[in-house]
């Protein structure tokens, strides 16, 4: 669910007990690429992942737990004789088969000579102004014009993969070991893209003494992605130029023979990049390294009484290399720029200290008591050098940031840290393992709030957040009208209710700093934000009740968990006046609720010696509404959309225009007496908008902003997934259907490629725009830069997100007795993203452009997740 409009809603992710810190601590400046926490995860790795939304489980994490808690437990060291895995695996991740129709080359022509009339220019000018659009058979650059190239077919590939990981486990009584390494090389689908990495884990576990337990590990990853800009550009985005891209055209030059040559051809006077020079020519490498050592103790002090401590470092560093050569490519850097050549360097240092003293009592027969009382300690260093430089020289080996024009050539940085105190007391008590009750209170110190933070207790000079929880479960399956039940393994009801505090609300916003600055021959510093140093954390109220229910001996589990959150003290962005010299100053402001569902079931319905089915299911809803934001209304711009925030809707919803489809008719048109907001009368073909207000708050006929309204919403009703598993002997077959319904996506591509803007190529669909006085259609008349705004953002770009996909579908089958001269062996096919149903028009629905709320369910042209078939084999030694 939704705990916040503008921060951070990713989970706590806690791997091997530490802190990992959430994606937006690294940025990026490549669109549509973002940093992903897990990366140096090997997933093969991952023992046991654990996902806890309990206010009371999440309260020693304070405010880096509003959001729920996922605990992922690495390598298991606990076999105590050697064990030897091999997993050896190897596929392809297909080119996208759903193309999105593009008009050909005649198709483009007729639009474009339909654009430039409309514009109003004489044919003689528009002739001298786009010259080769009129070419005969004895002009040079004929040829040039006289192709039908699908430019998505030269951008896409199929993408082969493979993946190498071993494991090695052992040890006896005292010690135990696990080892593992795993490498990864993989091609992407959009060409001279992919993927290179490299992963090291070691774990122990030591029994020192028998009161002293002592766990160590280290982690090692390295990844290198070579990447390529996805989402928004067209000058630089293989889709966004592949889409828009003339079909008259083709990647590559000719002689005055008319032979092809092998030199690329140099965009055109229609402004778009060549897609093949881009996928040939563009470099952007993303390079990171993490290192991640932790320490651990447990210390039995006395009967009762455990201390814990566990230790964690983290170096963390991603440095990211871009060139973009002129050739072939328009620079959106610097419209007369050869070339340019960006570098940046990341840095993240990480302390984290969790010490806590358990304390576990058992009074007589009936009743146990337990105790955590603990402290956590992180801090974090965070150092950013950038360099960006322009003009270096046409010989594109001269790409350093040294070598570029002295007067275009630009640095930067940032250098900051923030620290996390917090202290805790959980307390636990049962009855007769049927009466359980739980309470928490913690004291939480982020240096990311404000100074004079409201709702905080001040402890010297620092504020800390009071957060809290409560909880009671009974287990009804042990009173005895039900413990000697032969059906009844479990039933347990439970109750829990806490608040909670987000702190991702910037490392900076409380603070004040200064940037540094040159003009001529003079440095200085300016401002570098409106600080404000009452912002406080992001408080979550949540009521949690839910239902546990095991029959059969536990052939069948289910679980129903339902919810009631309410998020005060939003973090918001208010709009400044000019003279401030910024646009926005973050404040706490708002509220919203959240309520919802989430049940999951698991039952064995076939229990053969030779056969077996289990089928696994979940099922979540949430419906979210907003119930106060500062000044009753707050929208948000982003590009080609207007997000709202307003009482009684959902959190960043589309704010825009109801199209009710065209003016068929002149009549009809000057029927209506509508104008646009910059009073242009409408005409036949232009697209009707609904009239809903005006400053009267009565229909005016004038379309402008007091006829915006909320549009749809990208948060969905309902989310889930089916699994089954069946077993048969050595077989196993497993398969996974995922689904998401009650979502709306915003389809920023389509609004690109349909409309009608620019003299780019566009969509099939606008084939059928309006021509004619009375012809039936959907689709507005084509004219040149839109002086009308039938493009404006409206429901016509607003398409149903929901969609069925078979996620996963594998078959294994393992050998028995040993096979070679392994113990084990095991061969496996697998096919991923196999099938998808869905209303959305784009590549793929299931997309994530940012982990901030603000900026989901807008497609803006990410690679879509492709189809994937993996052969593997494990073996055992």
């Amino acid at each position: 669910c939704i705990n916040s409009i503008n921060g951070n809603n990713s989970p706590l992710y806690l791997v091997d007990g530490i802190p990992v810190m959430p994606s937006d601590v690294f940025g990026s400046n490549l669109n549509g690429y973002e940093y992903n926490t897990l990366l140096s995860i090997n997933p093969l790795d991952i023992s046991k992942t654990t996902v806890v939304k309990d206010a009371t489980l999440t309260a020693p994490y304070g405010s880096k737990a509003s959001n729920g808690l996922v605990v992922i437990e690495t390598l298991d060291p606990s076999a105590t004789e050697t064990v030897v895995e091999l997993d050896l695996r190897s596929g392809y991740s297909l080119a996208p088969s759903n193309q999105i129709p593009q008009m050909n080359a005649g198709q483009h022509k007729t639009l474009i000579s339909e654009l430039l009339f409309s514009s109003g220019k004489p044919e003689e000018e528009i002739v001298l102004e786009y010259p080769n659009l009129y070419l005969t058979p004895e002009d040079d650059r004929f040829i040039d014009y006289q192709h039908n190239t699908n430019w998505q077919d030269l951008i896409f590939s199929n993408a082969a993969f493979t993946n190498i990981n071993v494991k090695v486990k052992g040890g006896d009584e005292i010690a135990r070991y696990g080892l593992s390494f795993g490498y990864m090389n993989s091609d992407g689908i959009v060409k001279s893209t992919g993927y290179d990495g490299y992963n090291l884990r070691f774990v122990s576990l030591l029994n020192i003494f028998t009161w002293l337990k002592m766990n160590a590990s280290v982690s090692l990853s390295y990844n290198n992605s070579q990447l390529k800009e996805s989402a928004r550009v067209n000058e630089t985005s293989p889709i966004f130029s592949s889409l828009a891209k003339s079909p008259m055209l083709n990647p590559y030059q000719y002689d005055n023979e008319g032979q092809e040559l092998t030199a690329l051809s140099e965009p055109d006077e229609l402004g778009v990049s060549n897609p093949q020079a881009i996928v040939d020519n563009y470099e952007a490498a993303n390079n990171n390294f993490n290192f991640l050592s932790t320490l651990g103790f447990s210390a039995d002090l006395k009967k009762n009484l455990v201390l814990n401590s566990n230790f964690g470092i983290t170096y963390n560093v991603l440095k990211e290399q871009i060139f973009q050569p002129n050739r072939g490519m328009v620079s959106y850097y610097n419209k007369e720029a050869i070339n340019v050549s960006k570098a940046t360097n990341n840095t993240l240092n990480s302390f984290y200290n969790n010490t806590y003293l358990k304390y576990k009592r058992n009074f007589g027969k009936n009743h146990v008591l337990t105790s955590n009382t603990g402290v956590n300690i992180l801090t974090n260093k965070f150092e950013l050098d950038w360099g960006l430089t322009k003009n270096a020289h046409e010989n594109d080996e001269y790409r350093m940031l040294q070598d570029g024009q002295n007067s275009l050539r630009e640095i930067g940085g940032a250098n900051r840290s923030w620290n996390w105190l917090s202290f805790y007391e959980n307390v636990t008590y049962g009855f007769k393992d049927k009466y359980l009750a739980s309470a928490s209170v913690t004291l939480d110190g982020s240096s990311r709030v404000g100074d004079n933070a409201s709702k905080t207790i001040k402890i010297g000079d620092v504020p800390f957040g009071l957060f809290y929880s409560i909880g009671g479960a009974w287990r009804i399956s042990n009173e005895p009208f039900l413990k000697n039940s032969s059906k009844l393994e479990e039933l347990k009801l439970r109750l829990t209710y806490g608040r909670t505090g987000n702190d991702a609300i910037g490392e900076i916003n409380a603070t004040n700093y200064f940037n540094a600055v040159k003009f001529r021959e003079t440095s200085g510093l300016i401002p570098g934000v409106v600080s404000n140093d009452e912002l406080t954390y992001e408080s979550v109220y949540q009521l949690n009740g839910g239902i546990d229910i095991a029959l059969w001996g536990n052939r069948a589990r289910a679980s129903v968990d339902m919810y009631k959150s309410t998020i005060d003290n939003m973090l918001i962005y208010v709009p400044l006046q000019a003279y401030f010299g910024f646009d926005f100053r973050p404040e706490n402001g708002g509220k919203m609720q959240n309520t919802g569902l989430d049940a999951s079931v698991i039952f064995r319905l076939f229990d053969k010696p030779n056969f077996k089915w289990d089928l696994q299911a979940s099922l979540s809803t949430v419906k979210n509404e907003v119930l106060e934001v500062k000044g009753d209304m707050l929208v948000t711009k982003v590009q080609g959309a207007e997000l709202v925030n307003i009482p009684g809707e959902q959190a960043n919803s589309f704010y825009g225009y109801i199209f009710e489809g065209v003016y068929l008719t002149a009549a009809e048109a000057q029927s209506s007496g509508k104008v646009n907001d910059r009073f242009v009368r409408y005409q036949a073909g232009d697209a009707r908008f609904k009239d809903i207000s005006g400053p009267n708050k009565t229909p005016d006929g004038v379309i402008n902003n007091f006829d915006k309204t909320v549009i749809g919403s990208s948060n969905p009703e309902n989310f889930g997934g089916i699994g089954n598993t069946f077993t048969y002997k050595r077989w196993a077959l497993n398969a996974f259907v995922q689904f998401v319904s009650g979502n709306e996506l915003f389809n920023f591509v389509r609004y690109q490629n349909e409309s009608m803007i620019g003299l780019g190529n566009q969509s099939t669909r606008v084939l059928n725009r309006w021509a004619y006085d009375g012809h039936q259609t959907e689709i507005p008349r084509a004219l040149f830069n839109d002086p009308i705004g039938n493009s404006d953002f409206s429901t016509r770009w607003i398409e149903d997100g929901s969609y069925l996909r078979i996620k996963n579908v594998s078959l294994s089958y393992s050998i028995p007795g040993e096979f070679l001269v392994f113990k084990n062996a095991q061969f496996y096919v697998s096919g991923s993203n196999l099938f998808t149903v869905t209303k959305y028009l784009g590549y793929d629905p299931e997309f994530s452009f940012s982990s901030a709320h603000v900026a989901q369910g807008i497609d803006y042209g990410l690679t879509p997740q492709p189809r994937q078939f993996v052969v593997g084999i494990k073996l055992g030694l």
